[in-house]
């Protein structure tokens, strides 16, 4: 893994990120500049995908990485937003079916033998659920602006279909690696450097950093103490899901005893890498990125004894490297947020902030809303739960969030968008639908412990971390989660075709 640093495709892809993220800041400043952006980048990835998809794919999955709600750069069209992430979606989509009809003009035939396995039902099943959300929220009477805004996230499901047109056809793992590195290596630097900015007196830059983000929704800055701000990023869920994997090669690594890498000077690097991750984790100050990060560690574990069967004392050296990253990466915190230079706001003790924020499951604004919430959403789902009420389905409880006190004295707050993720979706695809979206992530989890590779073993880790967060953190109905899985469905596709684990 440390030798993707001196591939040219992570070079390029953190260049690219870099360029990006400084005309994202620009834009925020100069709308021409963000407009001219989206348009440009959009018809570079249809020129590009009309050459060869899979090019407009790696463009694609790369905002995905980085772009939290996808608004990196939009559109302003007479007050609605129209997102960089759906204008990619819509070009790379329009290109495949483009290629498509014309397959089918020439051949008479398509090719979707991948949809006739039978390990691909509960995909299927999964995917019929979803266009009965959208049927049944209308027969319940939602309104359809909430039917769309509800469900839009979830078309992010049919990316399956021109990825498993180009997966097959080449190892695109070999682009993919260096680019979910780049991204997730750059993530969590931006996140230290967020902190550092956020935590010391740096004379107004952290309003203009904090409104920019704000308006491009790249993130959430917010103070946990006097002098200490959290700095959280949806799509930090991928450093998440990248520390796992780091961790399970460094496994196979430990257990194969592979000279190439087994050595100090190699180990140092993972060591650095995994502490730069939970640097990041930590520095977010997500309880649903730390159970995420416990039922990971918890897999991880149960793999390595029971799948790989390691060997004792590779067992504890394992575990002590990780020991090492968990002590470095605190070291690294604390260093970033008290470092004299310039002047530290406050005198918060970050220990005693990382305990509170771990045990503090109400009183809190966040923790509280999501408690507040619970009740209320359970009483909707008993209504139908098993048929559910479709897309768009609201629910109005009591907030304690200074925002929507800001407007709504009262605390009360209609929403269709909710914090529990697992609960999000039985009350928009009823049991069924839940069950059917279970099954269908369990099957992938089965698949990859049983093709038994690094490469499979740690896209089933990072499916086990996506469902823990969504207990109290909605990804599995957004685009983060939904691209996480159907590339997971794509990888463990083709390492099946193969017949021969990577």
């Amino acid at each position: 893994m440390p030798n993707l640093f001196k591939d040219k495709i992570f070079a390029n892809t953190l260049l690219l990120i870099i360029l990006a993220e400084l005309l994202s800041f620009l834009g925020y400043y100069f709308s021409a500049v963000n407009t001219f952006v989206f348009f440009a980048t959009l018809i570079l990835v249809l020129i590009i995908s009309l050459y060869k998809l899979e090019y407009g794919l790696y463009i694609l999955l790369t905002e995905l990485l980085i772009g939290s709600f996808g608004y990196l750069f939009y559109f302003d069209l007479n007050g609605a937003q129209i997102s960089l992430r759906l204008g990619l979606w819509l070009v790379v989509m329009s290109v495949w079916l483009a290629k498509i009809i014309l397959e089918w003009l020439k051949t008479k035939q398509l090719n979707f033998t991948w949809l006739k396995s039978r390990r691909n039902a509960p995909f299927i099943i999964l995917l019929i659920f979803i266009g009965y959300g959208l049927l049944n929220g209308r027969l319940n009477g939602n309104s359809l602006s909430n039917i769309f805004f509800d469900a839009n996230n979830w078309f992010y499901f049919l990316l399956i279909f021109p990825l498993m047109a180009v997966w097959p056809k080449s190892d695109q793992l070999k682009v993919i690696k260096p680019i979910f590195l780049a991204a997730i290596t750059y993530l969590s630097a931006k996140t230290v450097f967020l902190a550092y900015i956020f935590t010391h007196n740096f004379s107004g830059l952290d309003l203009e950093i904090y409104s920019w983000m704000r308006a491009d929704r790249l993130g959430e800055i917010t103070q946990a103490a006097a002098g200490f701000s959290r700095v959280f990023m949806q799509s930090q869920i991928f450093i998440l899901i990248g520390f796992f994997i780091l961790l399970i090669y460094l496994l196979k690594i430990i257990r194969e005893k592979t000279d190439r890498y087994y050595g100090w000077q190699n180990l140092t690097k993972y060591l650095g890498l995994l502490a730069l991750f939970l640097s990041a984790i930590i520095i977010s100050f997500s309880r649903s990125f730390w159970l995420g990060l416990a039922a990971g560690g918890a897999f991880v574990w149960l793999i390595a004894l029971f799948k790989l069967k390691i060997k004792f004392k590779q067992f504890i050296f394992y575990n002590s490297i990780i020991l090492f990253s968990i002590i470095i990466s605190l070291i690294l915190t604390l260093a970033v947020v008290k470092f004299p230079y310039p002047s530290a706001y406050g005198g918060f003790n970050p220990a005693d902030l990382l305990s509170q924020r771990a045990t503090q499951i109400t009183g809190e604004a966040g923790a509280s809303s999501r408690w507040q919430l619970l009740t209320p959403l359970w009483q909707k789902i008993t209504v139908k739960p098993l048929l559910g009420q479709g897309f768009g389905a609201t629910v109005t409880y009591k907030t304690d969030d200074p925002r929507v006190l800001s407007t709504s004295p009262d605390g009360l707050y209609t929403t269709y968008a909710f914090e529990w993720g697992w609960l999000d979706v039985w009350l928009k695809l009823g049991l069924f639908g839940l069950l059917s979206y279970l099954v269908w992530l369990f099957m992938l989890i089965k698949q990859g412990l049983k093709i038994n590779s690094f490469i499979s073993l740690a896209l089933a880790t990072g499916l086990v971390v996506l469902m823990a967060v969504n207990i109290s953190s909605p990804y599995i109905n957004h685009p983060l989660g939904i691209g996480y899985a159907i590339i997971t469905l794509a990888i463990l596709e083709k390492l099946k075709m193969d017949k021969e684990p990577l």
